[in-house]
């Protein structure tokens, strides 16, 4: 059973809050990044900014300097700290859809034993980097986003929180509402403790990368630490967004290619053929329908296409259209075997409508790449079966919401 935990968590007041909550940096173009540092004094991006700050050549510098910028924003009253707490963090989106979840804090020991479950292979050198960010900054102003299977007394105890009006409550330049619930009466602290740690298991849904550095951090700490390691430190713990996955949002992450491996289109499309029935849409946009319908637009046309028999036989894999297309056609047609760092491939984000097929077509068109393909999105209960079973899936198979904002609550790790 998974531990978890409350926290002291750092947050902005109801007057600073709209100015200070941003994106993840990544979410931000170069010119929208600088529109940000420029108009907005008090953001969370002038806490992180010496990050990409060159005139200070030491990387460890510039991840200490984070830690005193942070230190300001406190001394000023840009954020205040509130007593050991959790919290519910609600996002509605422009379309209605709404999605809640519980910060606190999971524990680096869950992790690595296995009760915190992962689905995906992370990239070492972007591990090490963050890790050594959490080395100079020593906060988490982001969650790794967690997921469990349906338990009707979290639900209940969350619906009961959130009839109380929001501690903070603001609304992002996509429009998409956020807001706040704080909770620390001692009862209901121990009744939402009680029930977390009575799942069974927990998944990463977003943020392996997030966790898998969260745990070298803790282990770099532990092996400096003067005093005996008991695992109830600080910083043996990371911070996370728990939703149940009947809530969670999980959207396609498609692929275009650069390059058909030397082959003219009726080649590759022959090729093709040899493991999936090709039917032609012509020039119709179209999304796919259900799992192993898999969607290829090259030279301004639409094609369907489905995997034949195959011989597939990895149980949870062969569930993945995105695992079907490495192995059928990725690997023996374009001669693509790492998807992480091969060039010829690149990846977009889905929006489970014509939005995302837009998208791909439009990278195609303008001569990027000659091919693009859209996938159904992979369901939460195959996500976890991947998770169970201990394999991996293709890097970048899902798209998960929601998106937590960064600076909204933030760990301390020196608190």
């Amino acid at each position: 059973m998974p531990q978890f935990r409350p926290f002291k968590g750092i947050r902005p007041t109801e007057e600073t809050a709209q100015d200070f909550v941003t994106k993840s940096v990544d979410r931000y173009s170069q010119e929208e990044l600088e529109e940000n540092i420029n108009s907005r004094n008090q953001s969370f991006l002038h806490v992180i900014e010496p990050t990409w700050d060159n005139t200070i050549e030491s990387i460890h510098d510039r991840f200490t300097k984070v830690r005193s910028k942070f230190e300001d924003f406190v001394d000023d009253r840009v954020l205040i700290q509130d007593k050991a707490s959790f919290y519910i963090y609600q996002l509605i989106q422009p379309n209605g859809r709404q999605v809640k979840g519980l910060l606190g804090l999971v524990n680096i020991n869950d992790y690595n034993e296995n009760t915190i479950k992962k689905h995906e292979e992370t990239i070492h050198r972007r591990v090490e980097l963050f890790a050594n960010y959490l080395k100079g900054s020593h906060f988490h102003a982001e969650p790794v986003l967690l997921t469990y299977k349906p338990a009707q007394r979290v639900d209940l105890l969350l619906e009961t929180e959130m009839k109380r009006k929001p501690t903070l409550k603001i609304v992002d330049e996509e429009g998409v509402e956020h807001l706040l619930w704080r909770v620390d009466n001692r009862l209901n602290l121990k009744q939402f403790k009680d029930s977390i740690e009575k799942l069974d298991d927990l998944y990463i849904a977003d943020g392996h990368h997030r966790m898998s550095s969260s745990a070298l951090y803790t282990e770099k700490i532990a092996s400096e630490y003067d005093e005996e390691v008991y695992g109830n430190e600080t910083f043996n713990y990371t911070l996370a967004m728990l939703v149940s996955n009947d809530e969670l949002i999980i959207n396609d992450y498609n692929r275009v290619v650069r390059d058909l491996n030397g082959l003219s289109k009726d080649e590759f499309i022959r090729k093709v053929e040899e493991n999936f029935e090709v039917i032609s849409k012509g020039k119709d946009l179209f999304i796919p329908t259900k799992k192993h319908h898999i969607l290829m637009y090259i030279d301004n046309e639409f094609y369907s296409i489905y995997p034949k028999n195959t011989d597939l036989d990895v149980e949870g894999l062969r569930e993945l259209d995105t695992y079907i297309f490495e192995e059928h056609l990725l690997k023996p047609i374009l001669d693509i075997h790492d998807t992480r760092n091969d060039k010829r491939i690149g990846f977009v984000a889905g929006t489970k409508d014509k939005v995302g097929v837009e998208a791909i077509k439009q990278k195609v068109d303008n001569g990027d790449f000659v091919a693009g393909f859209a996938f159904y999105p992979v369901s939460v209960n195959d996500l976890q079966l991947i998770a169970d079973l201990g394999l991996k899936m293709p890097p970048k198979s899902t798209y998960i919401e929601p998106k937590p904002l960064s600076g909204f609550t933030i760990f301390d790790l020196k608190d």
